[in-house]
């Protein structure tokens, strides 16, 4: 009976700690996934500095059916290497200034809140975006995210955005 427990507890033992292994290789999966992301979010940035013209342009001519002209600003976060990522809405020149209004509240920096109207920096930008009738321009970071939904998700992504995305 001692042997019947103890075996049955040795087992359960090594059942588990096989599941520990499993959790770990996922873990490092999620982790390898993770660290892809960020690339991918890195290089869509850098497309997004490089192409930021496109969006100066598109601004500048004052076309009445190109509307909502936002952009995506990088902020540092105290004693990390990351950074936070802040919409701003409402672009627009101001001498040889782009500025706009903090979009989303920010969760992790300090140095602007919400509604704030701030000064971009381009060196920072990490995304932009106007629409051109229903038809959105830009959005890098958006299109990326629903490239990863369902079917069903992006159809609903999209009727409640009204905006046209090409698949």
């Amino acid at each position: 009976m001692k042997y019947t427990l103890f075996a049955i507890a040795f087992s359960a033992l090594l059942f588990s700690c096989g599941n520990k292994e499993d959790n770990g290789v996922s873990a490092y999966k999620g982790l390898d996934k993770q660290k892809q992301e960020q690339k991918d979010l890195d290089s869509i940035g850098k497309e997004a500095q490089q192409t930021f013209d496109d969006f100066k342009l598109a601004l500048s001519m004052k076309d009445t059916t190109t509307t909502n002209f936002i952009v995506k600003q990088m902020y540092d976060i105290p004693n990390a290497t990351q950074k936070e990522h802040i919409w701003i809405r409402d672009v627009y020149s101001d001498n040889d200034q782009l500025k706009g209004i903090v979009d989303n509240v920010p969760q992790y920096t300090k140095l602007i809140k919400h509604n704030d109207t701030i000064v971009i920096d381009p060196t920072k930008l990490s995304d932009w975006m106007y629409y051109k009738g229903d038809k959105m321009i830009g959005g890098f970071t958006i299109k990326y995210m629903r490239n990863k939904m369902t079917d069903a998700q992006k159809k609903e992504f999209d009727k409640q955005y009204k905006v046209k995305f090409e698949d």
